[in-house]
């Protein structure tokens, strides 16, 4: 039976002339577990919405073609009927849950079906029995971890048991802990329901999908199951995804797959030991800070002290709510009204704990996860002369030209930042951030995401800033990004600092703090 049936799709966005993705024909089967992966902005999104009847019915444009769900034309079905066959899971679970008990999240699709409360009674307490949430239905929706949040969206949508789930990015805002959960629920799933996966993780995901779709400007660039991977690395990195590198040290030197432990000998035999990258040595401490701050109820929600050195980018990691945000709030005094703080900032000599917001803005540069809401001005020049301005910086005119020199962004001068791409945006962001001079750069969640492409980007960007001279804070659950490119690492756990030294050192110790080594350093070491 076909779960999926598209023929001839068209959509364009209301506004744009270029269609946003165009399938001539793709066919799901039914208890096919299929991984849509591609570049940010490359159409997955718009084909998934297309599936789940967001586009036509809420998303509106010109739609050409027909997409069939379980024999549905997804164009002329209603909404609440499609909900019966087609479920997704939204990338931040925050937009997707709405009820103030977990509980009531669950039962909310079965009640809106008006079903027999026994019926909903079943439905709720297998979902979360599936989710591993039931020893959490009494709480709060707000009280939740991103992991435990997202496990609920999950069940909600379970709850109204569709036989085609989708989830788009599930694990791209929740710690290396709270993803395994996930993965783990789908893997029970995929025995149970034809499962789509959109995401950029794509070594995460391998293990339990049987074909991958590669999108790319808005058409199907690659189909292929899952085992043909390795045949087709050049493609797959030709539009910017990250693939295993396992499969890339098995496809050079012949190794069979299968047999993990004769990839580990052959490699051995002919000394193939991937190169460490690079770090920068040990250099003076440019910024020490120290911050405690306490919840009204008197919990302690973080107590801990980092030293940043120049020229150096330091990675803050831990599982989710072990304060690390917090941490960055605080240094910026950014923290809730209602929180007790003791902050200590000493930046270059200078304490700068005790100055007004404003100013220590001006010292400190910090570029938020959502990094779009910081961008407030209607050109790229005024984002960027913006903070140049305020401070009355002479000549800010020709400052502004070096700073958009340095980010690449002189042919988008007088573009509107909202109207570029999202490595183009995340670019404005930093240099209107720096503009005015500071030497030190925070940034929450760069990665969080993003795909290959973009964070290779990033990091570049980043190491060349440090070579200028700058000092860089990263909060991020990306070991791979963190592995290549961060010099020193810093884990919380429970609002402490447990460990710190060079990624090789706090790789090894880092299992029980929810930081997972990439698998670059995994393969190193296993043949050292």
């Amino acid at each position: 039976m076909k779960a999926v049936e598209i023929h001839n799709l068209k959509f364009s966005y209301l506004g744009n002339e270029e269609p946003s993705i165009e399938v001539e024909n793709l066919t799901i089967e039914d208890g096919e577990t299929v991984l849509i992966t591609g570049r940010s902005g490359g159409g997955k999104s718009t084909l998934v919405n297309c599936i789940t009847g967001i586009i036509p019915h809420i998303t509106h444009g010109e739609l050409e073609g027909s997409v069939k769900v379980y024999g549905n034309d997804v164009a002329e079905t209603s909404l609440a009927k499609l909900s019966s066959e087609v479920g997704i899971v939204l990338q931040n679970p925050e937009t997707q849950v709405m009820n103030y008990g977990v509980e009531e999240e669950v039962a909310f699709g079965p009640e809106n079906l008006c079903l027999a409360p026994e019926e909903i009674v079943s439905r709720v307490d297998e979902s979360m029995k599936t989710t591993g949430i039931s020893e959490i239905k009494d709480r709060e929706t707000y009280t939740l971890s991103g992991g435990e949040m997202q496990r609920v969206a999950i069940a909600g949508v379970l709850s109204m048991r569709p036989k085609l789930l989708i989830l788009d990015e599930p694990t791209s805002n929740i710690d290396p802990e709270g993803t395994a959960r996930v993965f783990d629920i789908l893997e029970q799933l995929k025995e149970e329901k034809t499962l789509i996966v959109v995401e950029h993780k794509v070594e995460r995901v391998l293990p339990f999908v049987n074909r991958i779709i590669v999108v790319n400007d808005g058409k199907i660039f690659l189909d292929i199951s899952s085992h043909d991977l390795i045949h087709h690395i050049d493609e797959m990195q030709e539009v910017g995804i990250e693939v295993p590198i396992h499969f890339i040290y098995a496809r050079k030197y012949g190794i069979d797959l299968e047999d993990l432990e004769s990839i580990r000998e052959k490699l051995l035999e002919i000394k193939a030991i991937p190169t460490a990258p690079s770090r920068s040595p040990e250099s003076n401490t440019l910024m020490k800070t120290s911050v405690r701050v306490t919840a009204p109820n008197g919990t302690e929600l973080v107590k801990a002290s980092i030293d940043l050195q120049e020229s150096h980018i330091l990675a803050l990691m831990g599982r989710n709510g072990a304060g690390k945000s917090t941490f960055l709030k605080g240094i910026m005094g950014f923290l809730e009204i209602d929180l007790k703080s003791e902050i200590n900032v000493v930046l270059a000599g200078k304490d700068i704990s005790k100055e007004h917001i404003m100013d220590r803005g001006r010292e400190i540069a910090f570029v938020p996860q959502n990094f779009d809401l910081t961008l407030i001005n209607k050109s790229v020049e005024t984002e960027v002369a913006y903070s140049i301005k305020k401070r009355k910086i002479s000549e800010y005119k020709k400052r502004v030209d070096e700073i958009m020199e340095l980010f690449s962004l002189l042919d988008y001068r007088y573009r509107d930042p909202l109207g570029l791409s999202l490595g183009q945006r995340r670019r404005v962001a930093m240099a209107s951030a720096i503009a005015s001079g500071v030497k030190v750069l925070m940034l929450d969640e760069p990665t969080s995401g993003q795909d290959y492409f973009h964070k290779e980007i990033l990091g570049k960007e980043l190491k060349r800033l440090k070579d200028l001279g700058y000092s860089i804070l990263i909060v991020t659950h990306d070991s791979r990004f963190v592995y290549k490119y961060a010099d020193r690492v810093v884990v919380f756990d429970h609002g402490e600092k447990v460990l710190e030294g060079v990624p090789e050192k706090v790789f090894r110790e880092s299992g029980k703090f929810s930081v997972i080594p990439p698998s670059d350093f995994l393969l190193r070491e296993g043949l050292k």
